[in-house]
């Protein structure tokens, strides 16, 4: 399947705060998944949740993320990724705080 991938304007800030070859592997990611060559190490679902999705990158010895959740829109043949917000991972497990946010986000979409 293939995706439009929709930035919320939280993701959009969080990219463009982003040096320039981390943004680069993140539109690497972003077309990757756009054109549904996904392998699932860079955009994956987050274990125990409603359905929320991670975009992943590793740059300079640091891993960022983008949360996100799929919508689909009556009619298209094109499944919506919506971007939530992003943030540089610390830890090896993604803070529930992060997860919960991007849920909050979701229901109220």
């Amino acid at each position: 399947m293939k995706y439009f991938i929709e930035p919320l304007a939280e993701a959009e800030e969080f990219l463009n705060e982003l040096e320039l070859s981390t943004k680069l592997k993140f539109v690497k990611v972003f077309r990757k998944v756009q054109d549904g060559h996904n392998t699932g190490e860079d955009f994956k679902k987050l274990s125990g949740t409603k359905n929320i999705f991670e975009f992943r990158v590793q740059d300079k010895g640091a891993w960022f993320r983008i949360l996100a959740f799929i919508t689909h829109y009556d009619g298209d043949a094109l499944a919506t990724i919506i971007a939530t917000h992003g943030f540089k991972k610390k830890t090896n497990k993604t803070p529930q705080s992060e997860i919960d946010k991007a849920e909050k986000i979701k229901r109220d979409f």
